[in-house]
């Protein structure tokens, strides 16, 4: 195989038109991506200057030829006070050709080069304790636009594959779809921008998945929205323009959506007996459309953790189009700015809203509460969240008289 050039280097070429044929070559180049080492160190000699991101940054995606936007905030020194960094060169054009991020408790380390070319960009990532690409992602373009994509992703960064490294890691990875992540998605342009497109994703235990993406554009030109729509039908919007609204505008506005929307679900939802508590349960950084789950008077519930008190075939999901566009903009936004503390405040102030409303058109206990957590970050302040949700002193005694507070 060629020795390629993290900068001047030629990525394979060769056209593919079916999302199949996308996903095999895909793994093929991935494969192949192990013997890219000697690529990795050339890289890292390369570059004009260094910066920083509290997260990782230059997502091929966001890639066209005169630009390559960072996706987050560029720090000139190393974060202090963070468990994990993630470090780029940059060459003359501000491009990415290197990146190093580094977590420090684990003790991994991940190492990465671009490629460029008129005709595609590429991506090539190693976990360095185990020699497994951890990451590969690759766009071709026609006439300065994307015409594919590809990405693979391995689950943990490819450092712990049932204990494998090296070539048995990469034979192994495959056989078992809990391993990666796989996105492959083909692009139609018209007048000089896209105006649909076509994905195939599989992976994390998951079938395969297909949608169509539709892209709105403005009368001046600008990008407005681009919407999935899978093969059941389940639309979601995947970008949104951004606007002139504040971030604390958008959030008090989700919140009252959010607020509305349970309360109109538990409302036709049949439930039998006056609601105990109502738990909005999220993922944080990257899910805040809330799952709500409601206990009642006759549910068994041992504690206040109802996303393992309460069978999943009682949840409710609220409907991702109802909030859109306002949600994908609210979550680009304090992704790019870091800051995820807006979420949190945005759900917890809908959970205040379903505290004071719900009883008002619900039958609940004298202790009603309603909350919003992400239990894996925030379990251990449950008592100062339902403070913040609206819990009053009273209801505060009488949960922990019931045992489901400390």
């Amino acid at each position: 195989m060629p020795n390629r050039r993290a900068i001047e280097g030629r990525p394979y070429t060769g056209a593919v038109d079916r999302l199949e044929e996308l996903r095999d070559d895909l793994w093929n180049r991935w494969r192949d991506a192990y013997d890219r080492r000697v690529d990795l160190a050339d890289a890292s000699h390369s570059g004009e200057r260094t910066v920083y991101g509290g997260k990782p940054l230059f997502s091929l995606k966001q890639y066209t030829p005169n630009s390559f936007p960072a996706g987050g905030r560029i720090l000139f020194i190393r974060p202090a006070g963070r468990n994990s960094f993630h470090l780029y060169r940059l060459n003359a054009m501000g491009r990415p050709v290197f990146t190093h991020a580094r977590h420090e408790v684990n003790d991994l380390d991940w190492q990465g080069f671009y490629c460029y070319t008129p005709d595609e960009v590429e991506y090539v990532e190693f976990c360095l304790q185990t020699n497994v690409v951890s990451d590969y992602a690759r766009m071709t373009l026609h006439n300065g636009l994307p015409a594919t994509y590809q990405h693979i992703d391995i689950s943990g960064g490819g450092s712990h594959i049932g204990q494998h490294t090296g070539r048995i890691a990469m034979d192994f990875i495959p056989q078992d779809s809990h391993f990666y992540w796989v996105d492959v998605e083909k692009y139609e342009s018209s007048d000089g921008r896209i105006v649909s497109g076509k994905s195939l994703v599989e992976g994390n235990g998951l079938s395969a998945m297909r949608s169509s993406l539709a892209y709105s554009w403005s009368a001046n030109g600008k990008l407005e929205r681009i919407v999935s729509t899978n093969q059941d039908g389940y639309e979601c919007t995947i970008y949104a323009a951004p606007t002139k609204t504040s971030m604390k505008e958008l959030a008090a506005s989700l919140s009252e959506q959010i607020a509305a929307r349970a309360i109109e679900a538990l409302q036709n939802a049949v439930l039998g007996a006056p609601l105990v508590a109502v738990e909005l349960s999220y993922r944080s950084v990257t899910d805040y459309l809330p799952i709500v789950i409601a206990a009642t008077e006759r549910d068994s519930v041992p504690s206040l953790v109802l996303i393992t008190a309460i069978d999943p075939n009682q949840w409710i999901n609220l409907k991702h189009g109802d909030f859109e566009p306002g949600m994908t903009e609210f979550v680009q936004r304090l992704s790019a700015d870091e800051r995820y503390d807006h979420a949190e405040k945005m759900l917890r102030h809908a959970a205040r809203l379903i505290t004071s409303r719900a009883p008002g058109s619900l039958a609940t206990s004298d202790s009603f509460v309603a909350f919003a957590i992400d239990w894996e970050f925030d379990g251990h302040e449950l008592p100062a969240i339902l403070k913040e949700c609206g819990a009053s002193l009273a209801t505060l005694e009488k949960l922990k008289a019931k045992g489901w507070l400390d």
